[in-house]
């Protein structure tokens, strides 16, 4: 019996449905399998951690192992078909297992983390405000130029400022911090500004003015110690040639300004790199540079508060492990130079 017109053209429509709906059933199917699609079954409450720049991926992954979602593809489609994905938080949730994908990405964004997660940053002795800055962004969301912006123009301060510096190099303190996520790049810096003036206390650091320097002056002198010194014992002998120099009108003549003058942590100077012009070279200028240059530890401020006793005016390295000659008069200087210099250090 042959078709009738209409009849084709029903039969061509039914297989254009066919052809083109079956895939798309099997899309469906797929996708309500990994969890895209259906309704949720919440079972029992786990904890999950949502790690600080996680991505879609990464935070399926995580519910996937919780048995929060059935599979951790199932949840990137979700983000990507969903949106929102942007506003989930890294920390801590409670959620139930057996959620569709879409269910878990709607709990997260709409509970947000139950606890707050935080990062580590390390700042190791001697950093500048710079290193500071870079290091704060390099482990963190935070960032660098307005930290920058905040430890220089006054925003955040400290007791031991003078009138006339807003900067607070070398007045935060090198440690490991646990930095919050929800912390500002203000709240950093008050903390580390803070944890400066605690640890001036526990050393007794007010007892750098029987030196005859006020407090500030002292954390300048400590941070040029703190460069300088490459064994913890000859820190407080540093800090006395440094005092015995100031003493007598010298100039300090420490290499370490003149790196801080150029603003490159260098490791060894020219001839044109010593003869800048800068208020923080030594070498040319007499008494203090006119701020720290860099982050005292807290033993080179207990060492600058309590210098060793000693008529020491110079001092050079005088071995390949870092160890310095001390000495008071120049020509013992000369000596000791030359026997450092005979050495073959690797």
């Amino acid at each position: 019996m042959s078709l009738t017109r209409r009849g084709k053209i029903v039969t061509a429509i039914t297989l254009v449905v066919l052809l083109v709906g079956v895939p798309l059933v099997g899309g469906y199917l797929y996708l309500r399998s990994i969890g895209v699609y259906g309704s949720s079954s919440p079972g029992e409450t786990v904890e999950v951690v949502i790690p600080k720049g996680s991505s879609a991926g990464t935070v399926g992954d995580v519910l996937e192992q919780s048995g929060v979602i059935k599979s951790s593809r199932g949840f990137r489609i979700a983000a990507f078909l969903n949106g929102g994905f942007e506003k989930v938080q890294a920390g801590r949730y409670q959620l139930a297992t057996g959620l569709s994908a879409g269910d878990a990405l709607d709990r997260l964004i709409a509970q947000g983390p139950e606890e707050e997660e935080s990062f580590t940053v390390t700042f190791p002795e001697g950093s500048w405000l710079t290193d500071f800055a870079r290091i704060l962004a390099r482990e963190s969301d935070l960032d660098e130029e307005r930290f920058l912006e905040i430890v220089t123009d006054g925003t955040v301060t400290s007791p031991l400022l003078p009138g006339d510096v807003e900067t607070l190099e070398g007045l935060l303190f090198p440690s490991t911090y646990q930095v919050g996520l929800k912390e500002t790049e203000e709240d950093v810096a008050e903390k580390l500004v803070r944890e400066f003036e605690a640890q001036l206390d526990e050393v007794g650091f007010s007892d750098v003015e029987e030196q005859g320097v006020s407090r500030y002056e002292g954390v300048t002198i400590a941070s040029m110690v703190e460069a300088e010194a490459k064994v913890d014992e000859e820190r407080a002998k540093i800090a006395r040639v440094i005092f015995n120099r100031l003493e007598e009108g010298m100039m300090l003549g420490i290499d370490a300004t003149v790196s801080y003058a150029l603003g490159e942590h260098k490791t060894s100077l020219t001839q044109s790199d010593l003869e800048v012009e800068s208020p923080y070279n030594t070498r040319l200028v007499t008494g203090l540079p006119p701020t720290p240059i860099g982050a005292p530890g807290a033993e080179a401020l207990d060492a600058t508060a309590h210098p060793a006793t000693g008529d020491w005016l110079y001092y050079v390295v005088s071995d390949c492990e870092g160890h310095h000659a001390f000495s008071e008069s120049y020509d013992e200087f000369l000596q000791n130079k030359a026997r450092y210099q005979s050495l073959e250090c690797p």
